[in-house]
């Protein structure tokens, strides 16, 4: 135990640095080996002594003092899991170049370019990974890093965006500004994955049609829903049985059961400048406009891009990223 503390506050002592890598595609990252500097770990420990503790990664820049920018990357299924030290570099570059500390959480199972998949998907959930930042928030609160000014900044991707709401809400006594890259939504689960697969069947719609036709052949036997009452009826049997053994659409039943009762914002608890970045494109638009509309009835103080021509991916839009930090810029006070 002794060495588990000494490793946690090793990285605000001895730093090494992290480089900063723009990946091209989500295929490379599984090719990818990075040597993640031992003195960038931290370790934080979970509520059950008996579960393992958390592996994080940190930046720090070179000024005195610094809030710590907690970035959450989006959702994972079993073939696609990496390490979130791949968004950790994606955006390292701007944020360091900004004064502000960068943290990253990995999830249960994983830690650099160790992953055990199996164990991943025994744990994955969104409660589980709020759980993590928050036990690591805690951590970082009771250490006290040198040069932390005793603040944090929110951001979050896709499903960090899920993370990042619920983080603002608890800790807003020491956020300073929330950014959520589409992530932002209010319509639940259910409602957001009808058109995520709408627009699957759209695109492929001969594929589809083949699969409808043939779905009892294993080859093609997805289990994609026709209709959205088909969608009800899966989501309604992960409900029945939230075990992590069976999978529906690249996702385990406890992490579907897990996301249709995840608690929605709440706006009222949401003190700071807050910003909502959403694609015209992407699938779940109609949820993000509800999250702003519903914001903006309870006096949240939130900012709105709406790029029209922009789908799901923030990282295809630099203009946008940019764009965002901005705005970051003009509200936070980083001594």
């Amino acid at each position: 135990m002794k060495y588990t503390i000494l490793l946690c506050l090793a990285p605000w002592i001895c730093m090494a640095e992290i480089t900063p890598y723009k990946f091209k595609s989500y295929e490379e990252i599984q090719s990818m080996n990075y040597d993640i500097p031992s003195s960038s770990i931290g370790v934080a420990p979970r509520k059950n002594p008996k579960s393992p503790d958390i592996t994080y990664y940190v930046s720090k820049p070179k000024t005195k003092t610094f809030p710590i920018v907690i970035l959450c990357g989006g959702s994972s299924t079993k073939e696609s899991v990496s390490s979130i030290i791949h968004v950790h570099r994606y955006f390292l570059k701007e944020l360091l170049e900004r004064s502000f500390a960068v943290l990253t959480i990995e999830q249960w199972g994983v830690r650099g370019a160790d992953i055990n998949k199996d164990l991943f998907m025994q744990h994955y959930t969104r409660t589980q990974r709020l759980s993590d930042h928050i036990a690591v928030i805690e951590h970082l609160k009771k250490s006290q890093p040198r040069g932390w000014n005793g603040k944090f900044i929110f951001i979050g991707v896709s499903e960090g965006g899920d993370l990042v709401s619920p983080l603002t809400e608890i800790f807003s006594d020491i956020t300073l500004a929330t950014i959520n890259w589409s992530g932002a939504g209010d319509l639940g689960w259910r409602k957001e994955l009808w058109p995520f697969i709408k627009n699957i069947r759209n695109s492929f719609t001969w594929w589809m049609n083949l699969l409808d036709i043939l779905p009892g052949w294993a080859p093609f036997s997805l289990g994609i829903p026709k209709t959205e009452k088909d969608l009800d009826l899966a989501l309604d049997k992960t409900l029945e049985n939230p075990t992590y053994e069976k999978e529906f659409l690249g996702m385990t039943y406890m992490y579907h059961s897990d996301a249709l009762t995840y608690p929605k914002p709440n706006y009222q608890k949401i003190k700071t400048p807050y910003l909502v970045v959403a694609g015209g494109q992407d699938p779940n638009i109609e949820s993000s406009d509800a999250f702003v509309q519903k914001a903006k009835k309870s006096g949240m103080n939130i900012t709105y891009f709406r790029i029209e021509d922009m789908d799901h991916y923030i990282r295809k839009r630099p203009d946008i990223i940019n764009q965002s930090l901005e705005w970051l810029d003009k509200k936070v006070d980083k001594k």
